[in-house]
């Protein structure tokens, strides 16, 4: 044999019992594996609302504790870690204009809580996700399968489904209970009232009387409030009116000018007729108007059921600090929105919120499927509760967390009466025109007539075709 060959063979036998020796610990004993390394996905969310409403946003933080597990126990390697910001100053338009900014450079939160009333624009602008094939094809799909009708709705445009319903609510007018004694009242008269708004007994007219007498009579500094910003409200004033705002046939909107022309000599009169309004309602701080209302100067106040859960949380009173529901119910009542016209049907308007994805996310399934689990009722009762929301499901209406508040038991039945904004992408035109519009005569800078007519061109010139008018 060659020194060559020699070699040869000696580097097979070497190699054999190596190799026969690994064999032999692979077969003989285990060996440890590396774990498995892991992921983290950050997801950002954004929500706006007062400050009771930050649940939108912490309930999708809480959510992210159940989903890791759930993503480790299907051998998931990745692993969710939220970023929350919740926003309570400012306007619709301008949290929407933030987030469309960041969009168009790649960015924004990949969760986004909003307005129903904003999904059109949102979808038409493709900053949003459609969900019709994660709510089909994911398995947490399931989670938000018993959400109401009437909310998946609110959800949709164009044919298909942008976001999950969140929350919804009512708008009732609240009223102090203690101003009433103080003017005469008894107690079996101040607890018929809402029974008597129901009934179309006590309407608009009898509540701006009731106002000023209150107002004259030196019980209250001032007899009615409504929100200072653009907002639902005033939409919901012309649908008392008798108008309407939306041709669903055209998918066009529509201005009414009859039933605006009421809306605003409505306003006009609060202001500067009956003087149950400051004339700078509309540029009032958001905190002085709540500062003034639980602290007994204000008579009536044209709020939302999520205004019970936040007195409870900010500390607006004084003295006092944040209220007690005690406190309140001895002093505070509630009522559907008064009819126009004797014997009318009272009002209130319900704007669901909504869970939406960003069309820039990386993760559209880690996002739906946080969204999915907040929508449970352990996570959604707990919102509805803390925000004074009422229930999207009858999962969440029936869990013990959900039924065991009187307050959001007694406005349930305000949903019988309730109205929604359109769905239409040019809808925010429209709102903050007419909410210009109700500024300039409760400011006294036009008659009704002569804002009726600036709203006409105004609309014509932003909306185009896109706009019918009724005369």
């Amino acid at each position: 044999m060659t020194r060559l060959k020699f070699l040869g063979v000696a580097i097979l036998l070497v190699a054999g019992v190596f190799l026969s020796g690994c064999g032999q610990q692979q077969a003989g004993q285990s060996v440890k594996s590396e774990p498995q390394k892991t992921e983290t996905v950050v997801i950002k969310v954004d929500s706006k609302g007062s400050p009771a409403d930050s649940t939108r946003g912490t309930n999708i933080a809480d959510a992210a504790k159940e989903l890791n597990q759930l993503l480790e126990a299907k051998g998931d390697n990745r692993r969710v870690k939220v970023e929350v910001n919740h926003v309570s100053a400012g306007s619709d338009e301008e949290y929407n204009k933030k987030f469309i900014l960041a969009w168009q450079s790649g960015g924004g939160a990949d969760i986004r809580a909003i307005s129903h009333a904003d999904v059109a624009m949102m979808a038409k602008g493709g900053y949003i996700l459609p969900l019709d094939d994660l709510l089909s094809n994911s398995e947490y799909a399931d989670f938000v399968k018993d959400i109401y009708p009437t909310l998946w709705e609110a959800a949709k445009y164009a044919g298909k489904t942008w976001a999950v319903p969140q929350d919804t609510e009512s708008r009732p007018v609240y009223f102090r209970k203690d101003a009433l004694r103080k003017m005469g009242w008894s107690e079996d008269q101040i607890n018929q009232l809402p029974e008597k708004i129901k009934r179309g007994e006590f309407t608009l007219a009898d509540m701006t009387a009731l106002a000023k007498e209150a107002v004259e009579k030196g019980v209250v500094k001032y007899g009615i409030f409504h929100r200072p910003s653009n907002g639902p409200y005033f939409v919901m004033q012309v649908y008392n009116f008798g108008g309407k705002i939306y041709n669903p046939v055209t998918d066009k909107l529509v201005l009414d000018k009859k039933a605006v022309l009421k809306t605003l000599q409505y306003h006009y009169d609060l202001t500067q007729n009956a003087k149950v309004t400051p004339e700078g309602m509309t540029s009032m701080e958001w905190r002085m108007l709540h500062k003034s209302f639980v602290e007994g100067d204000v008579l009536f106040w044209y709020g939302g059921t999520w205004h019970w859960g936040e007195y409870q949380k900010v500390p607006y009173h004084e003295e006092l600090g944040e209220l007690t529901e005690e406190y309140m119910f001895e002093n505070i009542g509630y009522a559907l929105v008064p009819a126009a016209e004797k014997g009318g049907r009272p009002i209130t308007l319900s704007q669901p919120w909504v869970y939406t994805i960003n069309s820039n996310t990386k993760y559209p399934d880690l996002a739906f499927a946080l969204i999915a689990i907040a929508s449970k009722p352990e996570y959604n009762a707990k919102h509805a509760i803390e925000s004074g929301h009422l229930a999207i499901s009858p999962s969440v209406a029936e869990s013990p967390t959900y039924q065991s508040s009187e307050f959001l038991a007694d406005v349930q039945y305000q949903l019988e009466y309730t109205t929604t904004q359109p769905t239409h992408p040019e809808y925010g035109k429209f709102k903050s025109g007419l909410y210009k519009a109700i500024q300039a005569v409760e400011l006294g800078k036009q008659k009704p007539e002569e804002a009726l007519n600036w709203l006409e061109d105004q609309l014509k010139n932003d909306l185009g075709d896109a706009l019918e008018v009724i005369e």
